[in-house]
């Protein structure tokens, strides 16, 4: 399911514009958690739209950005200039060990099928001592665009419609999985940070479009509703965000809440 809908290109498209302004944010927070510049390194898994990429590159780092989705590394390569980008797989890297001096994965590593193998290959093109820097949104239970839909699907949609089975994509939000996890994969000095990442909407009710079009995981669960369903769940975010968004250029700016975990080789 994944990898057919990341490699599609509308949702490719719709979310590189759906989470832009929150994926930038982000980015930031990850070139700075890795201490990007000129004599940085790094290779960028789970690269999608090029959006971590360009801004390595703006900071002068030499990037390698890495993605399985063709359709994602196509945006990449149009939006960024000065890095080079690959059709790959996370769970094996092509590259010899210790190739790189730092690692960033923006969003990605709740999408490996196996998280700690995943870890564990970027662990090996590390140098020693080099950085690691992922982000991951916060989920059920919180306050913003992720809280909101989990809300809304388990008051309001079928639950018979399930999701196949995967990791969670959330869990590594909280330091006390990520820790363990992220040390058993080989790195030391875990830290996380919390980021207020923010999305922005033309209108309260283009929320659920921003799943819907630009996501997999949860367009899957949305897809499958009665259309009634749909309506329900659609007002239901669409007054979350005017309750809790403010009014921004050109539209709402919506909370989505968000970590960043760092750590280093072993």
């Amino acid at each position: 399911m994944e990898r057919d809908g990341w490699g599609t290109p509308s949702i490719a498209r719709n979310y590189a514009d759906g989470f832009d302004m929150a994926t930038r944010l982000v980015a930031r927070k990850l070139a700075d958690a890795i201490n990007a510049g000129p004599n940085t390194e790094v290779l960028d898994v789970c690269t999608g739209h090029g959006v971590v990429a360009a801004e390595l590159v703006e900071r002068g780092a030499t990037v390698t950005g890495l993605d399985f989705s063709e359709a994602m590394i196509s945006l990449a390569r149009d939006a960024v200039r000065g890095a080079r980008f690959l059709q790959g797989n996370a769970m094996d890297i092509g590259f010899p060990d210790a190739s790189f001096g730092a690692v960033t994965i923006g969003f990605g590593v709740p999408h490996f099928p196996d998280p700690v193998r995943g870890l564990k290959e970027a662990a090996r093109v590390l140098k020693p001592g080099g950085a690691i820097a992922f982000s991951i949104w916060h989920g059920k239970g919180s306050d913003g665009s992720f809280g909101w839909l989990f809300d809304a699907v388990g008051r309001l949609a079928d639950p018979s419609i399930t999701l196949p089975e995967g990791p969670d994509a959330h869990v590594l939000a909280d330091i006390s999985v990520a820790r363990p996890l992220v040390e058993d994969a080989g790195f030391a000095n875990v830290t996380l940070i919390e980021v207020a990442s923010e999305l922005t909407v033309p209108s309260p009710d283009a929320l659920f479009d921003v799943f819907d079009a630009g996501a997999v995981r949860a367009a899957s669960l949305l897809r499958r509703q009665p259309a009634a369903t749909r309506t329900a769940i659609r007002k239901d975010l669409a007054k979350r965000t005017q309750a809790a968004g403010t009014m921004g250029a050109p539209g709402f700016l919506v909370p989505a809440p968000s970590v960043v975990v760092s750590a280093v080789r072993s």
